[in-house]
């Protein structure tokens, strides 16, 4: 118990003695700093050293003694930056000297300053907040949108703003967006139009019933503007693929791209009804089987829509991977013709299981066509998918091989087919959202 008491004196000495170096460090750093004339800089140290030992009164001494020296420098150059017509950078030395004096509280000290501080720092403020309101209302006029809202915030910010001057700022940025939006609508830039009016929403909390209703003229007339509506072709399939998935997985994708993805198109992308555009495109092509660019242009007009979507299964690829192999045995009973007669006889074959990943790699060719029948965009759409398979080989009917439990599964369709069918149903879904996320990035980013 003796030992466990000593080791435990020592290491409160230890910690001790570590804090009181460390108060130490922060002291000798402070005297250099202000050896040096950083006053403020100083101060903090002389803080940190006298917070973490209240024994060490030179910490303190010389915390007032630069604290005074801090204040009047800041007073003094704040006063020469003001005259040189830097009001921004002399509030910025106020702003420095109150983050000092506030630490300097939370050691239980106190630095004393000039009867009138406060009401220079008052009127310093102030004309720093006059300055970036008159500087954002030069660059409003300018049309430098940016540099404004910098200004309009800048005076709303570090400068202890009055509620009048926050909310003349507040004014000031709303209108500023709503007239940068009005700017973008006349130079056909309608989605920036629509995105600089939404941010003249947030501002306030709560905005003013007049600039939502500006807003929201705004936004509908960039959206009516520039909208674009889009008539999408039913998938159609390369034979290759269509061999390989079936007809079903075009009517499948079909589906799932209608029902789904087709419904919710983002801000300035429509969708054509889909019915009438297939009824128009059968009449168009008149028992055709190719759905030629020309042709699905010419629909465009009868549906009302400004692009067509165009998509193509173009290849597949399926890969059988990481592949356990297994020989087996069985014993088959087969009839053998002898004459007239026959005779039943047994044998013994071989069969083999496999066990592993099935990989598919699916590509879509989506082409985005004008009334004209124009080609005006075109990109690659795919999906990768995989999951595990088990099938067997065997050199003859696999019925003969009387299988049961865990080896039947090997050979029973329905059992493979499903193995396939949840993969191309994982592959369905994603080439759906390639597809669909892809047609409206091509969309959007021709819509400035």
């Amino acid at each position: 118990m003796a030992s466990a008491r000593s080791r435990v004196t020592l290491l409160l000495l230890l910690a001790f003695a570590s804090a009181c170096t460390s108060a130490t460090d922060r002291l000798n750093e402070g005297i250099a700093l202000q050896s040096q004339g950083r006053y403020v800089q100083a101060v903090y140290s002389y803080a940190d050293a006298w917070d973490r030992d209240r024994e060490l009164t030179e910490a303190r001494d010389r915390l007032l003694a630069a604290g005074d020296s801090a204040v009047m420098i800041a007073m003094d150059e704040a006063d020469l930056l003001e005259r040189r017509g830097d009001p921004v950078r002399a509030a910025a030395q106020y702003s420095q000297v109150d983050a000092m004096l506030e630490r300097v509280r939370l050691v239980g000290l106190r630095i004393d300053v000039p009867s009138d501080y406060p009401a220079i720092r008052r009127a310093i403020y102030d004309t720093a907040i006059n300055w970036q309101m008159v500087q954002g209302d030069e660059a409003a006029a300018e049309g430098r949108w940016q540099d404004a809202r910098i200004f309009y915030r800048g005076a709303r910010g570090d400068y202890l703003p009055s509620r009048d001057q926050v909310e003349e700022s507040l004014d000031a940025e709303t209108r500023l967006l709503l007239d940068w939006s009005r700017v973008e609508l006349q130079d056909r830039n309608f989605r920036l139009a629509h995105d600089i009016a939404q941010d003249a929403l947030g501002i306030r909390s709560s905005p003013a019933r007049e600039t939502v209703l500006s807003v929201r003229d705004l936004q509908e007339e960039a959206l009516e503007l520039g909208t674009v509506v889009l008539a999408v072709v039913p998938v159609t399939a390369e034979p290759g693929v269509r061999e390989w998935l079936g007809g079903e997985f075009e009517v499948e994708l079909d589906d799932d791209l209608s029902l789904d993805h087709w419904t919710q198109p983002p801000l300035f992308v429509e969708i054509a009804d889909p019915l009438i555009l297939r009824r128009e495109l059968r009449g168009l092509l008149r028992g055709q089987a190719t759905q030629s660019p020309l042709l699905v242009g010419r629909a465009l007009d009868l549906v009302g829509a400004d692009l067509a979507v165009m998509i193509t299964l173009t290849g597949i690829e399926v890969v059988e991977e990481d592949v356990d192999r297994d020989r087996h045995e069985a014993v088959v009973s087969r009839n053998v013709r002898e004459g007239v007669a026959r005779r039943a006889v047994t044998d013994t074959v071989t069969y083999v299981t496999l066990d592993g990943t099935l990989s598919y790699y699916l590509e879509a060719d989506i082409t985005l066509v004008d009334p004209s029948g124009r080609e005006v965009g075109r990109f690659t759409a795919s999906s990768t998918q995989a999951g595990p398979f088990s099938r067997g080989e065997y050199d003859g009917d696999p019925s003969e091989l009387a299988l049961e439990g865990n080896q039947a599964r090997f050979f029973d369709p329905t059992v493979i087919n499903s193995q396939m069918a949840a993969i191309e149903g994982a592959l369905l879904e994603d080439l759906a959202v390639a597809i669909a996320a892809g047609t409206y990035d091509q969309v959007l980013a021709n819509i400035r």
